[in-house]
Protein backbone atom coordinates (compact mmCIF):
# COMPACT_ATOMS: atom_id res chain seq x y z
CA UNK A 1 0.00 0.00 0.00
CA UNK A 2 2.81 2.38 0.83
CA UNK A 3 4.54 1.66 -2.48
CA UNK A 4 1.32 2.37 -4.40
CA UNK A 5 0.87 5.74 -2.61
CA UNK A 6 4.42 6.72 -3.40
CA UNK A 7 3.97 5.79 -7.06
CA UNK A 8 0.73 7.79 -7.30
CA UNK A 9 2.34 10.80 -5.67
CA UNK A 10 5.26 10.63 -8.09
CA UNK A 11 2.89 10.49 -11.08
CA UNK A 12 0.80 13.49 -9.91
CA UNK A 13 1.94 16.93 -11.07
CA UNK A 14 3.60 18.94 -8.30
CA UNK A 15 1.58 21.81 -6.86
CA UNK A 16 4.71 23.90 -6.18
CA UNK A 17 8.31 23.92 -7.39
CA UNK A 18 10.41 21.21 -5.83
CA UNK A 19 14.05 21.95 -5.10
CA UNK A 20 16.09 18.88 -4.31
CA UNK A 21 18.72 19.33 -1.65
CA UNK A 22 22.25 19.39 -2.91
CA UNK A 23 24.74 17.34 -0.98
CA UNK A 24 28.07 19.09 -0.72
CA UNK A 25 30.98 19.00 1.65
CA UNK A 26 32.09 22.50 0.62
CA UNK A 27 31.05 25.03 3.32
CA UNK A 28 30.99 27.71 0.65
CA UNK A 29 28.17 25.90 -1.17
CA UNK A 30 26.22 25.88 2.07
CA UNK A 31 26.78 29.62 2.45
CA UNK A 32 25.63 30.26 -1.13
CA UNK A 33 22.45 28.24 -0.59
CA UNK A 34 21.76 30.08 2.66
CA UNK A 35 22.24 33.51 1.11
CA UNK A 36 20.53 32.79 -2.21
CA UNK A 37 17.00 33.98 -1.20
CA UNK A 38 18.35 37.38 -0.13
CA UNK A 39 20.62 37.72 -3.16
CA UNK A 40 18.45 36.43 -5.96
CA UNK A 41 18.53 39.87 -7.65
CA UNK A 42 22.13 40.76 -6.87
CA UNK A 43 23.87 42.37 -9.84
CA UNK A 44 27.32 42.99 -8.38
CA UNK A 45 29.69 41.57 -5.77
CA UNK A 46 29.41 44.71 -3.65
CA UNK A 47 25.79 43.89 -2.88
CA UNK A 48 26.85 40.40 -1.84
CA UNK A 49 29.53 41.85 0.45
CA UNK A 50 26.96 44.10 2.11
CA UNK A 51 24.57 41.17 2.63
CA UNK A 52 27.34 39.00 4.09
CA UNK A 53 28.35 41.74 6.53
CA UNK A 54 24.71 42.21 7.55
CA UNK A 55 24.54 38.43 8.13
CA UNK A 56 27.46 38.63 10.55
CA UNK A 57 30.28 37.44 8.28
CA UNK A 58 33.49 39.24 9.24
CA UNK A 59 36.96 39.24 7.71
CA UNK A 60 38.06 36.74 10.38
CA UNK A 61 35.21 34.34 9.52
CA UNK A 62 36.06 34.71 5.82
CA UNK A 63 39.67 33.69 6.55
CA UNK A 64 39.09 30.95 9.14
CA UNK A 65 35.95 29.25 7.82
CA UNK A 66 36.16 29.83 4.08
CA UNK A 67 39.82 30.50 3.31
CA UNK A 68 39.46 33.95 1.76
CA UNK A 69 41.51 37.00 2.84
CA UNK A 70 38.49 39.20 3.55
CA UNK A 71 34.73 39.52 3.14
CA UNK A 72 34.95 41.17 -0.26
CA UNK A 73 37.05 38.35 -1.74
CA UNK A 74 34.54 35.89 -0.31
CA UNK A 75 31.68 37.93 -1.80
CA UNK A 76 33.21 37.76 -5.27
CA UNK A 77 33.23 33.96 -5.16
CA UNK A 78 29.71 33.81 -3.72
CA UNK A 79 28.53 36.15 -6.47
CA UNK A 80 30.15 33.90 -9.10
CA UNK A 81 28.45 30.80 -7.74
CA UNK A 82 25.05 32.49 -7.48
CA UNK A 83 24.84 32.63 -11.26
CA UNK A 84 22.77 35.18 -13.21
CA UNK A 85 20.19 37.33 -11.37
CA UNK A 86 16.67 36.02 -10.97
CA UNK A 87 15.36 38.80 -13.21
CA UNK A 88 16.69 41.68 -15.24
CA UNK A 89 18.43 44.29 -13.13
CA UNK A 90 16.88 47.74 -12.95
CA UNK A 91 18.08 50.37 -15.35
CA UNK A 92 20.94 52.48 -14.04
CA UNK A 93 19.90 55.58 -12.18
CA UNK A 94 20.56 58.80 -14.02
CA UNK A 95 23.68 60.52 -12.82
CA UNK A 96 22.42 64.05 -13.32
CA UNK A 97 19.50 66.36 -13.96
CA UNK A 98 18.35 67.85 -17.18
CA UNK A 99 18.86 71.55 -17.72
CA UNK A 100 15.21 72.34 -17.02
CA UNK A 101 15.25 70.37 -13.78
CA UNK A 102 18.43 72.09 -12.66
CA UNK A 103 17.04 75.56 -13.34
CA UNK A 104 13.84 74.62 -11.54
CA UNK A 105 15.73 73.68 -8.39
CA UNK A 106 18.01 76.70 -8.54
CA UNK A 107 14.95 78.95 -8.59
CA UNK A 108 13.82 77.75 -5.17
CA UNK A 109 16.12 80.10 -3.27
CA UNK A 110 15.12 83.30 -5.09
CA UNK A 111 11.44 82.28 -4.94
CA UNK A 112 11.64 82.20 -1.14
CA UNK A 113 12.94 85.77 -1.17
CA UNK A 114 10.51 87.36 -3.69
CA UNK A 115 8.04 88.72 -1.09
CA UNK A 116 10.86 90.63 0.63
CA UNK A 117 10.76 93.13 -2.24
CA UNK A 118 7.61 94.68 -0.77
CA UNK A 119 8.65 94.49 2.89
CA UNK A 120 9.85 98.12 2.95
CA UNK A 121 6.35 99.25 1.94
CA UNK A 122 4.84 96.96 4.57
CA UNK A 123 7.15 98.34 7.24
CA UNK A 124 6.12 101.89 6.38
CA UNK A 125 2.45 101.02 6.99
CA UNK A 126 2.56 98.61 9.93
CA UNK A 127 5.65 99.72 11.81
CA UNK A 128 8.98 97.99 12.09
CA UNK A 129 8.67 96.20 15.43
CA UNK A 130 5.20 94.75 14.88
CA UNK A 131 6.05 93.64 11.35
CA UNK A 132 9.27 91.91 12.38
CA UNK A 133 7.54 89.98 15.17
CA UNK A 134 4.66 88.97 12.92
CA UNK A 135 6.92 87.88 10.06
CA UNK A 136 9.16 85.88 12.41
CA UNK A 137 6.26 83.97 13.95
CA UNK A 138 4.63 83.45 10.56
CA UNK A 139 7.95 82.24 9.13
CA UNK A 140 8.28 79.56 11.82
CA UNK A 141 4.67 78.42 11.49
CA UNK A 142 4.72 78.48 7.69
CA UNK A 143 8.02 76.60 7.45
CA UNK A 144 6.78 73.79 9.69
CA UNK A 145 3.32 73.71 8.08
CA UNK A 146 4.65 73.57 4.52
CA UNK A 147 7.29 70.95 5.34
CA UNK A 148 4.77 68.66 7.03
CA UNK A 149 2.26 68.94 4.20
CA UNK A 150 4.92 68.28 1.56
CA UNK A 151 6.22 65.22 3.45
CA UNK A 152 2.71 63.75 3.74
CA UNK A 153 1.95 64.47 0.08
CA UNK A 154 5.13 62.78 -1.10
CA UNK A 155 4.28 59.76 1.07
CA UNK A 156 0.88 59.51 -0.61
CA UNK A 157 2.35 59.99 -4.06
CA UNK A 158 4.99 57.34 -3.38
CA UNK A 159 2.21 54.94 -2.40
CA UNK A 160 0.46 55.58 -5.77
CA UNK A 161 -2.21 57.85 -4.27
CA UNK A 162 -1.96 60.94 -6.54
CA UNK A 163 -5.59 61.92 -5.99
CA UNK A 164 -5.28 61.84 -2.22
CA UNK A 165 -1.98 63.74 -2.40
CA UNK A 166 -3.62 66.43 -4.53
CA UNK A 167 -6.58 66.67 -2.17
CA UNK A 168 -4.26 67.04 0.83
CA UNK A 169 -2.33 69.81 -0.92
CA UNK A 170 -5.52 71.57 -2.03
CA UNK A 171 -7.13 71.73 1.40
CA UNK A 172 -3.84 72.58 3.08
CA UNK A 173 -3.43 75.55 0.73
CA UNK A 174 -7.00 76.68 1.40
CA UNK A 175 -6.45 76.37 5.16
CA UNK A 176 -3.16 78.31 5.14
CA UNK A 177 -4.68 81.84 5.00
CA UNK A 178 -7.23 80.80 7.62
CA UNK A 179 -4.43 79.67 9.91
CA UNK A 180 -2.67 82.94 9.10
CA UNK A 181 -5.68 84.90 10.32
CA UNK A 182 -5.55 83.05 13.65
CA UNK A 183 -1.80 83.51 14.05
CA UNK A 184 -1.97 87.16 13.02
CA UNK A 185 -4.77 87.86 15.46
CA UNK A 186 -2.75 86.28 18.27
CA UNK A 187 0.49 88.05 17.41
CA UNK A 188 -0.91 91.42 16.38
CA UNK A 189 -3.56 91.72 19.10
CA UNK A 190 -6.28 91.99 16.47
CA UNK A 191 -4.58 94.57 14.24
CA UNK A 192 -6.09 94.01 10.81
CA UNK A 193 -2.91 94.94 8.96
CA UNK A 194 -0.85 92.28 10.73
CA UNK A 195 -3.62 89.73 10.25
CA UNK A 196 -3.61 90.32 6.49
CA UNK A 197 0.21 90.19 6.43
CA UNK A 198 0.45 86.84 8.22
CA UNK A 199 -2.43 85.35 6.23
CA UNK A 200 -0.73 86.43 3.01
CA UNK A 201 2.63 85.01 4.03
CA UNK A 202 1.22 81.61 5.00
CA UNK A 203 -0.85 81.55 1.82
CA UNK A 204 2.22 82.31 -0.28
CA UNK A 205 4.30 79.62 1.46
CA UNK A 206 1.69 76.93 0.88
CA UNK A 207 1.08 78.08 -2.67
CA UNK A 208 4.81 77.79 -3.30
CA UNK A 209 4.84 74.32 -1.73
CA UNK A 210 2.09 73.10 -4.07
CA UNK A 211 3.64 74.69 -7.16
CA UNK A 212 7.06 73.23 -6.34
CA UNK A 213 5.44 69.84 -5.72
CA UNK A 214 4.01 69.89 -9.25
CA UNK A 215 7.15 71.55 -10.71
CA UNK A 216 5.42 74.81 -11.57
CA UNK A 217 7.98 77.20 -10.11
CA UNK A 218 7.82 79.37 -13.23
CA UNK A 219 4.16 80.11 -12.49
CA UNK A 220 5.10 81.30 -9.01
CA UNK A 221 7.83 83.55 -10.41
CA UNK A 222 5.48 85.09 -12.99
CA UNK A 223 2.77 85.67 -10.36
CA UNK A 224 5.13 87.60 -8.06
CA UNK A 225 7.16 89.43 -10.71
CA UNK A 226 4.86 92.52 -10.77
CA UNK A 227 5.11 92.79 -6.98
CA UNK A 228 8.90 92.72 -7.16
CA UNK A 229 8.87 95.50 -9.75
CA UNK A 230 6.42 97.55 -7.67
CA UNK A 231 8.56 97.07 -4.57
CA UNK A 232 11.63 98.40 -6.38
CA UNK A 233 9.62 101.35 -7.71
CA UNK A 234 8.51 102.15 -4.17
CA UNK A 235 12.13 102.42 -3.06
CA UNK A 236 12.63 105.05 -5.76
CA UNK A 237 9.23 106.71 -5.45
CA UNK A 238 7.52 106.52 -2.03
CA UNK A 239 4.24 107.59 -3.63
CA UNK A 240 4.01 104.09 -5.14
CA UNK A 241 3.45 102.48 -1.76
CA UNK A 242 -0.23 101.63 -2.31
CA UNK A 243 0.55 100.16 -5.73
CA UNK A 244 3.29 97.97 -4.23
CA UNK A 245 0.98 96.63 -1.51
CA UNK A 246 -1.91 95.96 -3.88
CA UNK A 247 0.36 94.29 -6.43
CA UNK A 248 1.84 92.04 -3.72
CA UNK A 249 -1.63 91.02 -2.54
CA UNK A 250 -2.62 90.27 -6.13
CA UNK A 251 0.51 88.19 -6.67
CA UNK A 252 -0.19 86.09 -3.58
CA UNK A 253 -3.79 85.49 -4.68
CA UNK A 254 -2.66 84.61 -8.20
CA UNK A 255 -0.05 82.13 -6.89
CA UNK A 256 -2.60 80.58 -4.55
CA UNK A 257 -5.15 80.25 -7.35
CA UNK A 258 -2.57 78.65 -9.64
CA UNK A 259 -1.63 76.20 -6.89
CA UNK A 260 -5.26 75.16 -6.42
CA UNK A 261 -5.65 74.76 -10.19
CA UNK A 262 -2.64 72.41 -10.28
CA UNK A 263 -4.35 70.01 -7.88
CA UNK A 264 -7.30 69.41 -10.24
CA UNK A 265 -7.69 66.12 -12.12
CA UNK A 266 -4.94 64.24 -10.33
CA UNK A 267 -5.47 60.50 -10.05
CA UNK A 268 -8.73 58.69 -9.50
CA UNK A 269 -11.27 59.33 -6.77
CA UNK A 270 -11.61 55.62 -5.97
CA UNK A 271 -8.07 55.28 -4.59
CA UNK A 272 -7.94 53.19 -1.39
CA UNK A 273 -7.39 55.00 1.86
CA UNK A 274 -3.93 55.10 3.35
CA UNK A 275 -2.95 55.68 6.94
CA UNK A 276 -0.28 58.35 7.20
CA UNK A 277 2.69 57.84 9.57
CA UNK A 278 1.59 60.29 12.26
CA UNK A 279 4.70 59.78 14.35
CA UNK A 280 6.85 60.59 11.36
CA UNK A 281 4.72 63.63 10.56
CA UNK A 282 5.19 64.85 14.12
CA UNK A 283 8.95 64.58 13.76
CA UNK A 284 8.86 66.45 10.45
CA UNK A 285 6.84 69.22 12.08
CA UNK A 286 9.27 69.44 14.98
CA UNK A 287 12.19 69.58 12.57
CA UNK A 288 10.51 72.36 10.59
CA UNK A 289 9.92 74.44 13.72
CA UNK A 290 13.45 73.95 15.03
CA UNK A 291 15.05 74.60 11.64
CA UNK A 292 13.12 77.85 11.20
CA UNK A 293 13.90 78.92 14.76
CA UNK A 294 17.59 78.31 14.27
CA UNK A 295 17.66 80.30 11.04
CA UNK A 296 15.54 83.19 12.31
CA UNK A 297 16.57 83.51 15.96
CA UNK A 298 19.98 84.95 15.10
CA UNK A 299 18.89 87.50 12.49
CA UNK A 300 15.52 88.65 13.88
CA UNK A 301 16.90 90.88 16.70
CA UNK A 302 19.05 92.80 14.24
CA UNK A 303 16.10 93.59 11.97
CA UNK A 304 15.16 96.33 14.45
CA UNK A 305 18.62 97.78 15.11
CA UNK A 306 21.25 96.56 12.62
CA UNK A 307 19.67 95.62 9.33
CA UNK A 308 23.11 95.23 7.74
CA UNK A 309 23.90 92.36 10.14
CA UNK A 310 20.51 90.73 9.58
CA UNK A 311 21.15 90.79 5.84
CA UNK A 312 23.99 88.34 6.46
CA UNK A 313 21.34 85.62 6.12
CA UNK A 314 20.38 86.75 2.60
CA UNK A 315 23.17 84.85 0.75
CA UNK A 316 22.04 81.61 2.40
CA UNK A 317 18.40 82.15 1.42
CA UNK A 318 19.34 82.94 -2.16
CA UNK A 319 21.55 79.83 -2.40
CA UNK A 320 19.10 77.36 -0.85
CA UNK A 321 17.98 76.23 -4.30
CA UNK A 322 21.59 75.46 -5.17
CA UNK A 323 22.01 73.46 -1.95
CA UNK A 324 18.83 71.50 -2.68
CA UNK A 325 20.06 70.77 -6.21
CA UNK A 326 23.37 69.42 -4.96
CA UNK A 327 21.60 67.28 -2.36
CA UNK A 328 19.29 65.77 -4.99
CA UNK A 329 22.32 64.76 -7.06
CA UNK A 330 23.87 62.82 -4.17
CA UNK A 331 21.96 59.56 -4.48
CA UNK A 332 22.62 59.19 -8.21
CA UNK A 333 26.33 59.78 -7.61
CA UNK A 334 26.37 57.27 -4.75
CA UNK A 335 24.66 54.63 -6.91
CA UNK A 336 27.18 55.23 -9.68
CA UNK A 337 30.00 54.90 -7.15
CA UNK A 338 28.62 51.57 -5.89
CA UNK A 339 28.91 50.16 -9.42
CA UNK A 340 32.63 50.87 -9.75
CA UNK A 341 33.86 50.27 -6.20
CA UNK A 342 35.92 47.13 -5.76
CA UNK A 343 35.69 46.96 -1.96
CA UNK A 344 33.26 48.29 0.66
CA UNK A 345 36.10 50.42 2.01
CA UNK A 346 36.50 51.99 -1.43
CA UNK A 347 32.81 52.86 -1.47
CA UNK A 348 32.97 54.42 2.00
CA UNK A 349 35.99 56.51 1.03
CA UNK A 350 34.34 57.62 -2.20
CA UNK A 351 31.13 58.68 -0.43
CA UNK A 352 33.15 60.62 2.15
CA UNK A 353 34.97 62.45 -0.64
CA UNK A 354 31.71 63.30 -2.40
CA UNK A 355 30.24 64.76 0.79
CA UNK A 356 33.44 66.68 1.53
CA UNK A 357 33.49 68.26 -1.93
CA UNK A 358 29.80 69.11 -1.79
CA UNK A 359 30.20 70.78 1.59
CA UNK A 360 32.92 73.00 0.16
CA UNK A 361 30.81 73.88 -2.89
CA UNK A 362 27.65 74.56 -0.87
CA UNK A 363 29.63 76.80 1.46
CA UNK A 364 31.46 78.61 -1.34
CA UNK A 365 28.29 79.79 -3.12
CA UNK A 366 26.88 81.87 -0.21
CA UNK A 367 30.41 83.11 0.49
CA UNK A 368 30.59 84.43 -3.07
CA UNK A 369 27.14 86.01 -2.73
CA UNK A 370 28.11 87.58 0.59
CA UNK A 371 31.22 89.29 -0.74
CA UNK A 372 29.18 92.23 -2.07
CA UNK A 373 27.52 92.64 1.32
CA UNK A 374 30.82 92.66 3.18
CA UNK A 375 32.38 95.08 0.68
CA UNK A 376 29.41 97.43 0.98
CA UNK A 377 29.47 97.24 4.77
CA UNK A 378 33.02 96.42 5.99
CA UNK A 379 32.05 95.60 9.55
CA UNK A 380 33.47 92.52 11.39
CA UNK A 381 30.05 91.56 12.73
CA UNK A 382 28.57 91.63 9.21
CA UNK A 383 31.41 89.45 7.90
CA UNK A 384 31.05 86.91 10.73
CA UNK A 385 27.27 86.77 10.30
CA UNK A 386 27.69 86.10 6.57
CA UNK A 387 30.32 83.44 7.33
CA UNK A 388 28.02 81.73 9.85
CA UNK A 389 25.23 81.48 7.29
CA UNK A 390 27.64 80.23 4.64
CA UNK A 391 28.59 77.36 6.97
CA UNK A 392 24.89 76.88 7.67
CA UNK A 393 24.40 76.24 3.93
CA UNK A 394 26.72 73.24 4.28
CA UNK A 395 24.78 72.12 7.34
CA UNK A 396 21.52 72.30 5.39
CA UNK A 397 23.08 70.16 2.66
CA UNK A 398 23.69 67.47 5.27
CA UNK A 399 20.17 68.04 6.62
CA UNK A 400 18.73 67.25 3.18
CA UNK A 401 20.68 63.96 3.18
CA UNK A 402 19.55 63.09 6.71
CA UNK A 403 15.95 63.88 5.77
CA UNK A 404 16.26 61.48 2.82
CA UNK A 405 17.08 58.76 5.37
CA UNK A 406 14.16 60.08 7.50
CA UNK A 407 16.53 60.71 10.41
CA UNK A 408 14.34 63.50 11.79
CA UNK A 409 15.04 62.56 15.39
CA UNK A 410 18.76 63.20 14.92
CA UNK A 411 18.03 66.42 13.06
CA UNK A 412 15.85 67.71 15.88
CA UNK A 413 18.32 66.72 18.61
CA UNK A 414 21.18 68.43 16.78
CA UNK A 415 19.21 71.63 16.26
CA UNK A 416 18.17 71.77 19.91
CA UNK A 417 21.80 71.32 20.97
CA UNK A 418 23.00 74.06 18.60
CA UNK A 419 20.29 76.46 19.76
CA UNK A 420 21.11 75.74 23.37
CA UNK A 421 24.80 76.31 22.67
CA UNK A 422 24.29 79.76 21.14
CA UNK A 423 21.69 81.00 23.60
CA UNK A 424 23.40 79.34 26.56
CA UNK A 425 26.78 80.93 25.92
CA UNK A 426 25.20 84.36 25.49
CA UNK A 427 23.29 83.84 28.75
CA UNK A 428 26.38 82.69 30.65
CA UNK A 429 28.27 85.81 29.65
CA UNK A 430 25.95 87.57 32.05
CA UNK A 431 25.73 90.90 30.25
CA UNK A 432 24.44 92.31 26.98
CA UNK A 433 26.86 91.13 24.30
CA UNK A 434 27.91 93.16 21.32
CA UNK A 435 27.11 92.17 17.74
CA UNK A 436 30.62 90.82 17.10
CA UNK A 437 30.59 88.58 20.17
CA UNK A 438 27.08 87.34 19.37
CA UNK A 439 27.90 86.51 15.75
CA UNK A 440 31.12 84.73 16.76
CA UNK A 441 29.15 82.56 19.20
CA UNK A 442 26.60 81.93 16.44
CA UNK A 443 29.38 80.81 14.09
CA UNK A 444 30.61 78.37 16.74
CA UNK A 445 27.12 76.93 17.19
CA UNK A 446 26.74 76.49 13.42
CA UNK A 447 30.07 74.66 13.25
CA UNK A 448 28.89 72.43 16.09
CA UNK A 449 25.64 71.79 14.20
CA UNK A 450 27.62 70.83 11.11
CA UNK A 451 29.69 68.37 13.15
CA UNK A 452 26.59 66.83 14.74
CA UNK A 453 24.94 66.38 11.34
CA UNK A 454 28.08 64.65 10.05
CA UNK A 455 28.11 62.29 13.02
CA UNK A 456 24.42 61.54 12.56
CA UNK A 457 24.87 60.87 8.86
CA UNK A 458 27.93 58.62 9.10
CA UNK A 459 26.18 55.37 10.17
CA UNK A 460 23.76 55.40 7.23
CA UNK A 461 25.33 57.17 4.30
CA UNK A 462 28.25 54.74 3.92
CA UNK A 463 26.13 51.56 3.83
CA UNK A 464 25.91 50.32 0.26
CA UNK A 465 22.58 48.60 0.87
CA UNK A 466 20.86 52.00 0.72
CA UNK A 467 21.86 52.44 -2.92
CA UNK A 468 20.85 49.13 -4.50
Amino acid sequence: MTVEKEAAAAAAPPTHPVVLPRISTDPLDTLVDRMRPALARAVEALQVAAALEADGVTDRIARVEYGFPDVFALAQEVFRRLGPPADDPPAPVATGHGRRQTVRLLLHGPLYALPSAVFPAVLAVLGQRNTVVALTVAGVVGWAYAGTVAFAAYKLLGANRPHRAARLLRWSAVAAPVAGVAVGAAVGAGAWGLIVLVAGQLGYQLAGTVLMFYRREAVQAVAMAPAVVAGVVYLLTPQARAAALLTAAGGVLLALGAALWCTRGRGSGDEPRMRLPWRGLGRVTAYGILSALFLLHAAAPYLLTRLDIALGAAPLILSMGFVEWRAERFRARAVALSRVSRRPADFELGVSRIIGRELLVCTAVPVALGVALVVARPDPAVAVMAAAHAVLAGAYYLAFLLAAFESFGRLCASLVAALALHLGVVFLLGRPVGPLTDTVVLLGSVLALLAMFLLGLAPSVRQVRHYR
